[in-house]
This record gives C-alpha cells, sequence and structure tokens, in this order.
C-alpha cells in the first residue's frame, strides 16, 4: 500500500467520522414540534401498490383511525399491474367512501409510473405517499404535514418504525440500521438544515412535485431520486420522529441481501452533481455527493483493515470508523425505546456486519460493471420491498 494511498485512507475515514460525530451531536439536540397551521392543507394520501393484497386489509384499517379531519382528507390508490385480490379489496374499501378513488394500470410499470398516476388525480396542497404495506399511527398524517407551514419546505419524510425488530438476528440487525439512518442521520441531518432524503413514508408539497416535473423516472431509489430533485430545486426537506409508521423489516437472510444491494445500487446511481443550475447550498450539495457513497465507506473500512493488518495504516483508523457508529447505534436504540433489549441487537450487528460489508461490495462491484437493474421480489409472504 502506497504512502499517499495510506492518507488518502486515513482522510477518508477520518472525513466519514467527522460527519458522522456531527449527525449524532445534532440529532441529540431536543427540537420542538412546528404547530399545526390555523388552516389545515388538503391532503391526499397517495399508495402505489404491487400486488399486496396480504397487506391491503391492514392498511385500510389504519385509514379508518386517522384522525385528521375526514374534510380536509382523501386517497387515491394505484393497482400496479396487480395479479392478485389488491384491486379487489381496494375496491371494495373505496366504494364505501366518496373520498377514494382507485386507479389500475394493466401492467406493471414501476413505482414512479404508479405515483404520477396518482399524482394527477390527487386533488390536495399536500400529496402522502405511503407504501401499501405500511400502517400508519392514527396522528400520522396530522404530524407529517406540521413543516408545511414553512413555504420553503417541499418535503416531510416520516419515521418508519420497525414492526418486528426482535424476530431474529437479520431482523435487529435490519432494524438496527434503520434506526440509525433516521433517528441519527435523518434527524442530525434535519437539525443543521442539510435536507433529510424522503422515504417510503412521505409528504410532498404539490406545488415542488410540478416544478421538477413530478416523481423522476427511476428503476430503482425513486425515494432518492425526488429528494435529490427536491433539493437542487431549492427546495427543504424534513425529517418528521412524530409521524410514526408500522414498517416490517426483513427477517430473511436472503432477502436483506437483495434489499441490501437494491438500496445500495439505487444509491450510488442517484446523480449528485444535478442540474447546471441547482439552487442547493454547496454544503448541501456536499452533504448529497457524501450520502450517495455511503454505502460504499465499507470498502473504505475493508481497505482500512487490511492496511493495518499488513502493516501502513494505523490500528486506530478501523477502530475510528467502528467506535462512532457504535455510538449512533446505542443512541439510535436509545431513542427508538430499545433498551433492556440493547445487548441482543449490539451482538446482531457484530454478527451480521461482514454480511453488510459483503453486500456493498456486490453492489459497488455490480454498478461498476453497469449490470442491468432488476426488481428482485423480496416477499417471504407475498411482500415486496
Amino acid at each position: 500500500m502506497s504512502h499517499l494511498f495510506e492518507i488518502f485512507v486515513i482522510a477518508v475515514i477520518l472525513a466519514l467520522s467527522l460527519r458522522r460525530a456531527a449527525f449524532l451531536l445534532a440529532s441529540l439536540r431536543a427540537v420542538r414540534s412546528p404547530p399545526l397551521p390555523q388552516a389545515l392543507p388538503r391532503v391526499a394520501v397517495l399508495v402505489p401498490a404491487w400486488n399486496e393484497s396480504a397487506f391491503a386489509e391492514r392498511l385500510l384499517q389504519a385509514f379508518a383511525q386517522l384522525t385528521y379531519p375526514v374534510d380536509k382528507c382523501s386517497f387515491v390508490l394505484v393497482c400496479d399491474g396487480c395479479t392478485d385480490a389488491t384491486p379487489a379489496l381496494f375496491r371494495s374499501w373505496a366504494d364505501q367512501r366518496s373520498d377514494a378513488v382507485v386507479i389500475e394500470l394493466p401492467e406493471h410499470e414501476g413505482k414512479s409510473a404508479a405515483l404520477n398516476a396518482g399524482l394527477r388525480v390527487a386533488k390536495a396542497d399536500i400529496v402522502v405517499v405511503l407504501d401499501a404495506d405500511l400502517r400508519p399511527e392514527p396522528d400520522f398524517v396530522s404530524a407529517l404535514v406540521r413543516p408545511f407551514a414553512d413555504g420553503k419546505v417541499g418535503a416531510a419524510a416520516a419515521f418508519l418504525r420497525p414492526a418486528n425488530a426482535d424476530d431474529n438476528t437479520v431482523s435487529r440487525y435490519a432494524s438496527v440500521t434503520s434506526l440509525v439512518h433516521q433517528l441519527v442521520t435523518s434527524a442530525g441531518s434535519d437539525r443543521l438544515g442539510l435536507n433529510p432524503p424522503t422515504l417510503g413514508a412521505s409528504a410532498f408539497r404539490r406545488t415542488a412535485l410540478e416544478q421538477i416535473g413530478g416523481f423522476p423516472a427511476a428503476p430503482l431509489g425513486v425515494d432518492v431520486a425526488v429528494s435529490t430533485a427536491l433539493i437542487h430545486g431549492g427546495w427543504r426537506t424534513r425529517f418528521v420522529a412524530d409521524a410514526v409508521a408500522d414498517n416490517t423489516v426483513v427477517a430473511d437472510l436472503g432477502a436483506y441481501w437483495r434489499q441490501h444491494v437494491r438500496w445500495a445500487r439505487a444509491t450510488l446511481r442517484v446523480s449528485a452533481a444535478g442540474p447546471r443550475r441547482s439552487l442547493a447550498s454547496w454544503l448541501q450539495r456536499l452533504e448529497m455527493s457524501i450520502s450517495r457513497f455511503g454505502y460504499a465507506d465499507r470498502l473504505v473500512f475493508g481497505i482500512a483493515v487490511a492496511g493495518a493488518v499488513f502493516g501502513g495504516v494505523p490500528v486506530w483508523v478501523p477502530l475510528l470508523y467502528l467506535a462512532v457508529p457504535g455510538l449512533e447505534i446505542v443512541a439510535a436504540l436509545h431513542k427508538a425505546g430499545i433498551r433492556s433489549r440493547m445487548p441482543r441487537f449490539l451482538w446482531a450487528t457484530l454478527a451480521f456486519f461482514v454480511v453488510d460489508l459483503a453486500g456493498s461490495a456486490a453492489a459497488v462491484f455490480g454498478q461498476l460493471a453497469r449490470r442491468p437493474y432488476r426488481w428482485d421480489s423480496l416477499r417471504v409472504s407475498g411482500r415486496p420491498r
């Protein structure tokens, strides 16, 4: 390992560790939720679904419990070429309401196409996008629309709470990564004004979506793509931890591998350069660039370990890489209320980290080799992610 390369590895580890430390410290700062605006905005809940019959009834039951005023809320349910009972379940529910419409696409066209089809029908100031396999809490919509009192906010991401976190080692590790990403990275990014990304449960200002031409066409990573477009368009994005939707994380090794590789490739694929006339600040553009290679930092860690083993890289470098994420994990589990069970989750993280490293490497090499994107079903009992 050359001396210059060793310096490069050390510099990257230091930069990543400082970034993580900044997000961790910022995420620990308490903030007061903004009050609901006096004139509540009209909201359209938009659900893109592809063969979600196993979860549709649960989602519809959750809609019936939402506390947002019924005269301000409508529903657009989009069946994206479904071949199961999802359309029938949606139609049966919508037929009993005057505030719901069902759209059926004849063929499976992907999430962005389904979202844009629903957007054309939705008549509301705020569009809440919710994946069909989630279960929102009753005050979900009320909490999620609060940031839009600020006219500069174009999108707000909700907190996807792992519903099956303690099922097994895989679900524990998947929950740890999800909690750290949301309760530390997204929360810290929000506190620092660096615009956290949207996720599977997010709200969008309609005028902001119209400005960027709707949901970007992307084979993978629609959430990352729409966040990037909004930020370059000068809009602010927020993370709202009080807006909670339960999410069933993967609990199978094969499913985790496919999901991890898919998400990593989606993140790498989204261009960090943006349009020529980006309205994002230089700091926001820098953060988007770093986030784009977020999964690739595992490879830098692997190189640092190799350098420490064979000489050249000080041992404290890979240890520093592990130390700061370790603090992030403890903070995220504490914020999520996982305290007495924390040792089980920490052990799962140690045991599963090598799989994470391998998956990140597979995603990076797949991207470099320009392997075609493929939607892999991650269903165990009829569930894609």
